[in-house]
Parts: C-alpha cells; sequence; structure tokens
C-alpha cells in the first residue's frame, strides 16, 4: 500500500488542476481522493480568492486537506476550520496611488483588486476583458471607482491589471524602477499582470503550510508543487519536486522536474501516479 503522508501537494488550478473552462476533471478527483485516503496532504496554490474558489468548487473542505494558498500566497485560508490563517496584506496607500497614476498611464487596462471578500474593480477602468469577467457567474464583488477606494480600513492582497501582451509589459517596464521594491510583479497569463506585497510569493504559501504540517505531524513534509505560469516559478524552484503540464510556458518547464500531459488530459492524476512510483 503506498503512503504518501510525507508529501504536501499543492496545485496551481487554472490551466492546472482545471481542465478547460475551469471544468473539474473526474480523473484529477480520483487521484487526489486516493492521494489522501493514503496519506497525503493536499492543496491549492492559486491566484484567485476565496470567495470565486467556492463558486468554482462546490465543496472545497473536502477536496483540500491542508490549507488552501490564495492570491498568490498572501492569503492563506483553512477550509476546515474557514478562517484565515496567515495574511500578506499590500501597502493600501501606495497601491492606491500606484492605480490612480496608472488611470492617466493608460486608458485601455482594467484593473481589480483582491480582498477577503472578493474583488474590488476600479470601474473607471473597465476594459472588454474586465467585462467579461464581471460578467462571469463566478465573479465576486464590488465596482467603485478608485479614488474613492477606502485605504484606512483596507485589506487588499493582489492587484490585476488587464489589457494586452504589449500594454503590460510596457506598464511593467514603466513601474518596475519606483514599485519594484514594495511589490512582487508576475503574470498568471499573457493578458494579466499581477502584484502582491513584496516577498510574498505562491513559495513562501507552501513553506508556510508546509511548516504547520510539520509542527502537527512531528515529521518532514517532502512539497510538491505544480502549475503552468509565471506566477507559478518561485513555488516550482523552492519545491523538493516539481511538474507542469504540457501546455506550460517554456520558461516554466525549464524549472519543472517532470513535465506531464496537457491540463486537459489531468496532468495532476500523471503527477500523483509519479509520486507513487518513487
Amino acid at each position: 500500500m503506498p503512503d504518501f503522508s510525507r508529501f504536501l501537494l499543492a496545485s496551481d488550478l487554472d490551466g492546472t488542476f482545471f481542465g478547460p473552462h475551469a471544468i473539474l476533471l473526474e480523473k484529477n478527483l480520483k487521484a487526489v481522493a486516493y492521494f489522501k485516503a493514503h496519506g497525503g496532504h493536499f492543496t491549492t496554490a492559486t491566484g484567485r480568492v476565496v470567495p470565486n474558489i467556492n463558486r468554482v468548487i462546490t465543496d472545497c473542505a473536502a477536496l483540500f486537506n491542508a490549507p488552501a494558498i490564495t492570491s498568490n500566497g498572501a492569503y492563506i485560508y483553512d477550509y476546515a476550520t474557514q478562517t484565515a490563517i496567515h495574511k500578506t496584506e499590500m501597502n493600501a496607500p501606495a497601491l492606491k496611488e500606484l492605480i490612480l497614476r496608472l488611470e492617466e498611464m493608460n486608458p485601455n487596462i482594467g484593473m481589480r483588486v483582491s480582498t477577503e471578500k472578493g474583488f474590488l474593480v476600479n470601474a473607471n477602468r473597465i476594459n472588454p476583458m474586465m467585462e467579461k469577467e464581471i460578467a462571469s457567474p463566478y465573479f465576486v464583488g464590488e465596482i467603485i471607482p478608485a479614488k474613492d477606494w477606502d485605504t484606512q480600513n483596507a485589506q487588499w492582497y493582489k492587484v490585476v491589471l488587464r489589457g494586452s501582451y504589449e500594454e503590460l509589459c510596457t506598464i511593467r517596464d514603466e513601474l518596475y524602477p519606483v514599485w519594484g521594491s514594495l511589490f512582487e510583479f508576475c503574470s498568471s497569463s499573457p493578458t494579466l499582470f499581477e502584484m502582491e506585497a513584496k516577498g510574498c510569493t505562491k513559495a513562501t504559501g507552501v513553506a508556510y503550510v508546509a511548516h504547520l504540517l510539520e509542527k502537527q505531524y512531528g515529521y518532514p513534509i517532502t512539497t510538491v508543487t505544480v502549475g503552468d505560469q509565471e506566477n507559478d516559478l518561485p513555488m516550482l524552484r523552492e519545491a523538493d519536486f516539481s511538474a507542469c503540464p504540457e501546455n506550460a510556458l517554456d520558461s516554466v518547464k525549464a524549472v519543472a522536474k517532470w513535465r506531464l500531459c496537457h491540463h486537459a488530459e489531468g496532468c495532476v492524476a500523471e503527477l500523483i501516479q509519479r509520486l507513487e512510483n518513487l
């Protein structure tokens, strides 16, 4: 009988654990159930926020038996107790200043911030991509002009800019010299540029959860991570074992230990099979 008790498996969701259009694949679900039944610790490391994840996955407490790493590591949530157990907030006044400057720099860029309750969308910068997000049944949040955002009581964990690849590359290059010391810069698709608090990544989230498990169970935890985009690179580099689906970026394939099948074919199931064969 396999023993997965020493493994923490943290999977990205979009383009990795999910199939096309955020579909839950039965192949992955069965493999994860098998993994957990034999002692494994399974969770997600995603850029999504908790309310949004809850819209896509109806029973997160049953799926994730380790705390979920959300907002690219900035918000760690325990579905078993329905509580946040670790938060890394962004500098709200500085972030608001940045967003107001971005309004002047490029009128075509959509903007939203991740909060505990969902998304805070800048009503003055809603492009067609952001309109599609808002129209989605998975959208949870508020739409308010950035100038009216309350920084005094803010708990913001990630900002996302929506635009064309070329526009986002230009903005990233322009922002980094001034704001690179305050925020982490990354991307989760060609049309999504993301920022979190400096030093906060999916890797720090995975390390935090692994440490919790080690304290709880009293034995070393081996970290296993799988993802497909730039925001997954830190956790792939830091994990004991790393993997990526066939649809991953070339830069991700260059870092991952194992290259798996396409996410539409159940790459997490293949990863669990590889762990069993170690």
